[in-house]
């Protein structure tokens, strides 16, 4: 997104991406195993985003609403969304009431430790988790806070797949002159005021006056990923007090949807076993689920192989619906599995705020002595952290920076 926005108006950019492939995070499957391209990372628009939804327009990209009933699985029980979200009025109602910023985890405690709210306290819990990849114990009251209350109740989905976003701005980059080079892993960034020199893993060096840092938050989280000469360690320190979770993914097509003869238009499934969030592709016939765990969800069950996991997901599934595994496995007809935190590139799946996130991302959104920039979801301020749209938002703005101080220059 930075560079279409800077090519665009004529500025010469290089993008040094680490993988073989654009797109980060978002990454389209177009397997033969599969009938259809499967999501392996982003795959909803969690509301009306406006860059997202501009993009797609602008692309002539198609996208609709993704449908179908929440359904909550408990002891055998199968309820509707309705009969699981009383209570969530007063937890919205009571942090709206908090002003100095605290844990998750300790709102809980202060306002609702009482035995009735057992319940509730465990789908607040559970929906942290699964949904922003948070540790509830460090996770930021007022920064979730802002988020739900800003989450829009349609979300939707890209017909022909999330990478033809991608797509649409390589060929706008390309267009305006833009160079891309793939699998250029950058090792080590030399810089001073307006001089940039950087080095990737095979030995190629780049030039220029001013860099995007726009890599994953887990890559600035790892040391030495990336050496700075001189050292940034006040930015890459902060970098540690950002939330980052991780996301087990797995995708199961089967010969036919099953799951319609529990219960028609099933959309979500949240339940307590291992993998515990489940979604079908509803309103498409087409027989694929989803299963999920993020965040400390995904932590018991990441350090697997693919094919344990994928025994854990059918288990899940087993002990869900009440068929067997060996019944399972009998017309499923093909499986991915997408662990993020063994992406190396990526480390994990998406930010979320610490108590105190607002200075930490000030210090991000200001440049270091107007050369090196910063870009990315975690970076992005304001009501859809870990989304596409944060990550455009962000990148959008940070090539606005570069312009804006160009024409004071």
């Amino acid at each position: 997104m930075a560079a279409k926005e800077l090519s665009g108006q004529g500025y010469p950019v290089i993008i040094l991406e680490a993988s073989d492939r654009l797109g980060g995070r978002i990454h389209t499957v177009r397997n033969s195993s599969f009938k259809q391209p499967i999501e392996k990372g982003v795959e909803f628009i969690h509301g009306n985003l406006p860059l997202t939804i501009q993009i797609l327009k602008e692309a002539g990209i198609g996208y609709s609403p993704a449908k179908g009933n929440m359904i909550r699985v408990i002891n055998d029980e199968w309820k509707n969304q309705d009969d699981f979200t009383l209570g969530w009025e007063e937890i919205m109602r009571r942090m709206n009431e908090v002003r100095e910023d605290i844990t998750m985890d300790e709102f809980l405690k202060e306002y609702f430790s009482d035995e009735k709210y057992e319940g509730l306290r465990r789908s607040v819990i559970r929906f942290s988790e699964g949904f922003d990849a948070a540790d509830t114990r460090r996770a930021s009251l007022l920064a979730l806070r802002e988020e739900w209350m800003s989450e829009e109740g349609e979300q939707y989905r890209i017909h022909s797949g999330y990478d033809q976003l991608v797509n649409y701005l390589e060929k706008k980059c390309l267009e305006s002159g833009c160079v891309i080079h793939t699998s250029s892993a950058v090792v080590e960034i030399k810089w001073q005021r307006d001089a940039i020199s950087v080095t990737t893993s095979e030995g190629s060096i780049f030039y220029g006056e001013k860099i995007i840092i726009a890599v994953p938050l887990g890559q600035l989280q790892k040391k030495e990923t990336i050496i700075f000469e001189p050292e940034i360690n006040s930015y890459l320190e902060a970098a540690k007090n950002i939330g980052y979770g991780s996301v087990v993914k797995i995708m199961l097509e089967f010969k036919e949807a099953f799951w319609e003869e529990k219960k028609k238009n099933i959309g979500f499934i949240l339940s307590n076993e291992v993998i515990p969030t489940w979604w079908t592709q509803s309103p498409s016939s087409y027989p694929l689920l989803t299963g999920w765990a993020g965040g400390p969800q995904a932590w018991s069950i990441e350090k697997n192989d693919d094919e344990t996991i994928l025994d854990l997901a059918l288990q899940s599934l087993s002990n869900i619906f009440k068929k067997s595994v060996l019944a399972l496995r009998g017309i499923l007809t093909a499986s991915l599995v997408a662990n993020w935190s063994k992406d190396p590139y990526s480390n994990g799946a998406y930010s979320y705020s610490l108590p105190g996130y607002a200075e930490i991302q000030k210090r991000f959104n200001t440049p270091i002595e107007d050369t090196i920039f910063f870009a990315g979801e975690a970076f992005y301020e304001g009501a859809s952290p870990g989304t596409v749209e944060a990550a455009l938002v962000s990148g959008k703005n940070a090539a606005g920076k570069i312009m804006k101080k160009q024409l004071e220059e």
